[in-house]
């Protein structure tokens, strides 16, 4: 069970936390095969760097020891490069969007913790189909590069931004190094939105690494910016981090790192926010009672 820190339910129950979940969430889903389960980065890389041809090929060595110490935005250029556009996303499809994901309870638990505002590396559709059984306002989907996220997030609507975009529009998705470089110079306000919720929320980060370079620059430079302002919170698996490494990583991004305990299916994660729903609506009658929002 996770050890939930009051602020966090205060924050969750007020609306005031931005919730930010990764590829562990969508791994969750299963596909209607009942065994395929949604790729991770470096899965999706290695099964697509296979379409080059020989592994014996220097290239293909070259990609495979990118992905290896985790340079995914380069190999991903240089497989798209290699292979082709149009086959590069039929492969996006292929490993995201025509299996069929079903989804499972974490997101229906995602869903009511009630945030009002979402944001996800993902590209698969898992979730904003999960949620669509709640009615079709349920959420509303917002792309990086969509001119009206401002506008959506001032009006009463919960929205989910997908921070990468979707693969129901393969060609805006951000894979690449050079997709990262236009998109940080072609949108910069939507860097700087984020950046003001990160500022001006909390963020409670879900089925993410660390390592996400979207992630670190982000609280890095608000760890740095803003040296008395509140921390953040990442769920992550015990005994992921030493103690030495977690200590250095909370620091550096001003991040709490609440873990739970390794279970198969990462079921622990699931009973986790299980619980966190209960708290929270806990505190929300108790803060309706009071009036104390």
């Amino acid at each position: 069970m996770v050890n939930w820190p009051n602020e966090l339910i205060h924050s969750i129950a007020c609306r005031r936390c931005v919730l930010f979940f990764g590829s562990g969430v969508s791994m969750n889903a299963i596909a209607k095969d009942g065994i395929t389960r949604t790729p991770t980065w470096s899965d999706f890389l290695n099964t697509t760097a296979k379409l080059m041809g020989s592994p014996k090929k220097k290239i293909v060595q070259e990609v495979n020891s990118l992905i290896s110490s985790k340079d995914f935005l380069t190999a991903a250029e240089v497989i798209r490069n290699d292979i082709g556009k149009d086959k590069f996303i039929n492969q996006l499809k292929a490993c995201f969007h025509t299996p069929d994901f079903q989804s499972a309870d974490i997101h229906d638990l995602i869903f009511k913790l009630d945030f009002r505002i979402y944001l996800t590396p993902n590209v698969d559709n898992i979730y904003e189909t999960a949620v669509g059984k709640f009615g079709s306002g349920a959420v509303t989907v917002k792309i990086y590069d969509d001119g009206d996220i401002a506008d959506a997030l001032r009006r009463h609507e919960r929205v989910l931004i997908k921070t990468h975009g979707s693969v129901s529009k393969p060609s805006r998705i951000i894979f690449t190094r050079t997709d990262y470089a236009e998109a940080r110079n072609k949108h910069s306000d939507f860097y700087e939105l984020i950046d003001a919720l990160i500022r001006t929320h909390t963020l409670l980060f879900i089925g993410c690494g660390t390592d996400d370079p979207d992630i670190r620059s982000l609280l890095e430079n608000y760890r740095y910016r803003h040296p008395q302002g509140q921390r953040h919170f990442f769920i992550s698996e015990e005994g992921k981090l030493s103690d030495q490494v977690k200590n250095v990583i909370q620091e550096s991004m001003k991040i709490e790192i609440l873990n739970y305990k390794k279970s198969k299916g990462h079921i622990a994660l699931t009973e986790g926010l299980r619980s966190l729903v209960s708290l929270v609506e806990a505190k929300r009658r108790e803060i309706a009672a009071s009036q104390t929002w």
